[in-house]
């Protein structure tokens, strides 16, 4: 962004709200992964069983 003054403080507003916008929807997304990771993991039984919710829920996305 900074190239000796080439670009107006308008223009670096418009990128810097792009990268903001991006950053905002990655942040959400990774927030939607957590819960349903969590959620996941919160069903494992921890016992020597050969079902594993995480596996499960990972083999119905491929």
């Amino acid at each position: 962004m900074v190239d000796g003054g080439a670009q107006t403080c308008g223009e670096v507003q418009i990128l810097a709200n792009r990268h903001l916008t991006s950053d905002r929807t990655k942040i959400a997304d990774l927030k939607r992964i957590e819960h349903v990771l969590s959620s996941t993991v919160a069903q494992c039984s921890e016992n020597d069983v050969p079902e594993c919710p995480v596996i499960d829920a990972l083999t119905e996305v491929t």
